[in-house]
């Protein structure tokens, strides 16, 4: 609704819409209690925003200068109702949240500002959550959303990009996507570690880019077969009480079969293209996960020569420590650690000093376990992953 309301008054007035998308819900929340929920809620949504849109139309048209170049809707009360009744409707609000998404990530605008603006406007974050995907403050992603909306008020017209511009836009626009099914997949804060709600989101909004032409791309495919992967082993990752489960200890037979079978899909669309992008090879090392039988049959020496190929196409700390951790499977714990230990720029991680801690113990170091793990609990304010922490704690006597 955010997209087809920009559409309507304009970029520059991005933050109106946001404005009548919110009073929507706010009187969702008022009326719904006592009246019960819609049979189709998305309609009453739509409906009430719609109806919203034309109030505020009516009332600011003149002061706002909003439609400058559609004047003419305001002429009557049917041409303006048909209208926003049209751009409201679920054919046209997708098209606009794909406008929206390449929007945002238009060029003119520095990286950070276009991820922390899509997050916001498309993807229904708030402040602590972009800042804590970005590992900065929030008074760092206000200052950051401020500048990108000056900067998105002066491109005027929301377009989607010609082919020649695509390529660099969805380069963003992926990324956006990735980031928002992390937080949903392991939430950094939330007092739930899955959040469902933001998972699906990124799976529709993926989806949703392999349903038009022009972002059909093989880089497309392989970021939502990566995303089904992990998706399908989402209802094994947690036990009844909200423990973490490892997946060592997950119970394959309760994967999501009909999930796994879909990203299969989707891998051997990605893979029929010519170019290669490091979805590519996340999801081939997904799909080497997701077929194994069991923890201990996984072909870790596969996933090394993966983490390889990908640590030539993006060479970063991050991928390095996935490739450690993999290291210290195929070789032994002592293997692992020397090479946990060549990767830098990952100390101010709660996951580098667990797995550090899991590679100690392995060796019989119990109190330098314990100490890595007491560390590790510092470094992160999810409830989840404290409480897995305390329990290995625990494991060291």
């Amino acid at each position: 609704m955010v997209a087809a309301l920009t559409r309507l008054f304009g970029a520059k007035h991005v933050e109106l819409a946001e404005d009548i998308v919110q009073e929507t819900l706010l009187k969702a929340m008022h009326e719904w209690p006592y009246h019960g929920v819609p049979d189709v809620p998305a309609a009453w949504l739509h409906r009430v925003a719609r109806n919203l849109a034309i109030d505020r139309l009516r009332r600011e048209s003149r002061g706002l200068e909003l439609l400058k170049e559609n004047a003419a809707l305001l002429r009557s009360e049917w041409t303006l109702s048909s209208t926003v009744n049209e751009m409201l409707n679920a054919p046209s609000i997708a098209d606009d949240q794909l406008r929206m998404m390449f929007a945002c990530c238009h060029p003119s605008l520095p990286r950070e500002q276009q991820v922390a603006l899509a997050l916001k406007t498309l993807c229904g974050f708030g402040v602590p959550e972009i800042a804590r995907a970005f590992v900065v403050s929030e008074e760092t992603i206000n200052k950051r959303l401020y500048r990108a909306r000056e900067a998105f008020r002066a491109l005027g017209s929301i377009e989607f990009p010609p082919p020649s511009e695509l390529a660099p836009r969805l380069e963003h626009v992926l990324a956006t996507i990735y980031l928002l099914f992390n937080e949903g997949y392991n939430s950094t804060s939330h007092q739930h570690l899955i959040r469902e709600d933001l998972i699906e989101e990124a799976l529709r909004l993926c989806d949703l880019l392999t349903r038009n032409a022009t972002t059909d791309r093989g880089e497309v495919h392989a970021l939502l077969a990566l995303m089904l992967y992990h998706a399908a082993r989402s209802a094994t990752r947690i036990d009844a009480d909200g423990a973490i489960v490892l997946l060592r200890e997950q119970d394959r037979s309760k994967w999501d079969g009909e999930l796994i079978a879909l990203a299969d899909h989707h891998l051997d669309r990605a893979v029929a293209g010519q170019a290669m992008s490091m979805y590519h090879v996340e999801a081939a090392i997904a799909a080497v996960h997701a077929h194994a039988a069991t923890f201990a049959s996984t072909d870790w020496r596969a996933i090394i020569g993966l983490y390889d190929q990908l640590l030539r196409l993006n060479p970063s700390p991050v991928i390095q420590f996935n490739r450690a951790i993999a290291v210290a499977q195929a070789d032994g714990s002592a293997a692992g650690a020397l090479a946990l230990e060549a990767v830098k720029g990952m100390e101010g991680s709660h996951l580098y000093h667990a797995a550090r801690g899991d590679l100690l113990r392995d060796q019989g170091r119990v109190d330098e376990a314990r100490a890595a793990y007491t560390l590790a609990a510092t470094l992160t304010r999810s409830p989840a992953q404290n409480e897995l922490l305390r329990r290995k704690q625990d494991a060291c006597g």
